[in-house]
């Protein structure tokens, strides 16, 4: 009970030397990865588009003759390397299809193995609308994924519950989250995510059921052919986080993290002082773009009492902010006043319960790194999260109308080689950003006859060869006869 008790409090208390020993800035090291990346990619490519420019990056191990001449290039993917026996068959589907709302029977009998809670606002109908119309259908071709939009259901008017009440009704596809709200923080709505999605796993032990849940944002694109197989090869390792890895330090009680890093070792940890201010040592985390759990790590994230004091007091903070006056959300950054509460990096607060919980020696997770294929089309650049997208992406996030994912859906559904897309310096991808427009994005070849959904008008030109549509719709793109349907040249 003692040692229960020093571990609830770590959960809640900055770093302190005298009951913590010593911060080791290096801690991140000790952690389990494995790299679902890739070595030889795109800038090792001779047939692609972008090579001249970017074949500096090529890693040195990848530049020989075997690669030479656009052959097939193998990806750094030491997944395929974990598990020595083949994936077991999926779970036998023993019922009807399952939806949202069904309950863990249900989800068990419909053979769903794999959930995805898409996190979204009441607001934002068009991008519900835009995944719908693209990603989304990706459940119809891969067996045993169910898609759902988590809604929080506290907080909302008459009118907004009407009108998301009767959309759950047309599509079926809303998961209510009863205890969380919209209202300015993600981050508790986050919890109870997954506190909803243990809820629908089958009992310990079984074959069938969730074996794995996770959370992707409403802005994001997720290539559901590759998740899926990437959990396939992965189907041995039982406590698994997946996901676009960060490093940092955390001060618990502030919600405060320092010494961010792309990398393990604790080199930004040592130069901002983060012991002296209270952040605990650094420790991996999932970016919160898509944050990917096995069955049981979500068990432990909703049933830890440790856990759950942290987001009870989170909450509590959050109660205090609305009682003195003042609201949950500042915009004023750098200026904001009031009592501090938890409304930011969720992703960075749920790696460190996982980390705890495994330094408390409860499990060893397998922490699995695919930053360049978890793409972030915020800026383009030439390595890292802000890659342009390929035909091995799992997902791409900041896509901030639907056009972007009806674009990348028409392009990566249809089985590219090489999706290459070009950037203005300093500016966004029109085709991305500003929504296309019904002309310029044909349906796939499997739905002809589905009229695609009306989209927001693209921004007007920002400079005056800007005018012809689509200018840059693609780098290595045409327009193709007089409809001027973007298209792309297979490499």
């Amino acid at each position: 009970q003692a040692c229960g008790f020093v571990s609830h409090q770590r959960m809640l208390r900055a770093f302190d030397p005298a009951l913590d020993g010593p911060a080791d800035a290096d801690e991140a090291w000790r952690y389990r990865y494995v790299n679902g990346e890739r070595v030889c990619g795109w800038s090792c490519d001779p047939s692609g588009p972008y090579y001249e420019q970017d074949k500096h990056l090529c890693p040195k191990a990848c530049r020989s003759e075997r690669f030479a001449g656009g052959s097939s290039l193998p990806s750094r993917s030491e997944i395929g390397g974990v598990c020595s026996e083949p994936p077991p068959p999926l779970p036998p589907r023993s019922g009807g299809a399952a939806s949202c709302s069904s309950g863990e029977a249900a989800i068990t009998a419909a053979g769903v193995w794999m959930l995805i809670g898409v996190q979204t606002g009441p607001a934002h109908l068009p991008r519900r609308d835009g995944v719908r119309a693209s990603w989304k259908r990706f459940e119809a071709e891969t067996d045993g994924v169910l898609v759902c939009f988590l809604v929080g259901r506290g907080g909302l008017g008459p009118s907004a519950l009407a009108a998301l009440e009767a959309e759950e009704a047309e599509h079926g596809d809303i998961l209510w989250l009863p205890n969380a709200t919209d209202a300015g923080v993600p981050t508790i709505k986050g919890y109870h995510w997954w506190r909803a999605a243990a809820a629908l796993l089958p009992r310990e032990g079984s074959a069938s059921g969730l074996r794995i849940a996770a959370k992707v944002d409403d802005d994001s694109f997720v290539h559901l052919g590759n998740l899926v197989r990437d959990m396939r090869q992965l189907h041995c390792v039982s406590h698994l986080h997946y996901g676009s890895i960060g490093f940092t330090g955390y001060d618990p009680s502030i919600w405060r993290l320092c010494g961010w890093s792309w990398q393990p070792r604790g080199n930004n940890y040592r130069k901002e002082r983060c012991a002296r201010k209270g952040a605990h040592p650094p420790f991996p985390f999932m970016n919160g773009a898509m944050e990917l759990l096995s069955a049981p790590l979500v068990r432990y994230v909703a049933h830890s009492p440790e856990v759950a004091g942290f987001v009870s007091r989170a909450q509590q903070a959050v109660d205090a902010r609305l009682a003195a006056g003042w609201p949950v959300y500042d915009p004023r950054r750098g200026k904001a006043k009031g009592p501090r509460v938890w409304r930011q990096n969720e992703d960075v607060a749920l790696g460190f319960w996982i980390s705890r919980g495994e330094r408390r020696g409860l499990f060893n997770v397998t922490w699995v790194r695919i930053n360049d294929r978890a793409i972030n089309m915020a800026c383009i650049s030439t390595k890292g999260m802000y890659q342009r997208p390929r035909n091995d992406t799992i997902s791409v996030h900041f896509l901030k109308r639907p056009g972007g994912s009806l674009y990348l859906w028409g392009l990566m559904h249809d089985g590219i080689a090489t999706l290459a897309l070009d950037r203005p310096k300093g500016g966004r991808h029109d085709a991305l950003d500003a929504g296309v427009p019904a002309p310029y994005w044909a349906p796939p070849a499997p739905f002809p006859s589905e009229p695609p959904i009306p989209l927001a008008s693209p921004r007007g030109p920002s400079r005056p060869r800007d005018a012809a549509p689509m200018a840059r719709c693609a780098s290595f793109a045409i327009r193709a006869l007089g409809a001027r349907q973007c298209v792309s040249r297979t490499p």
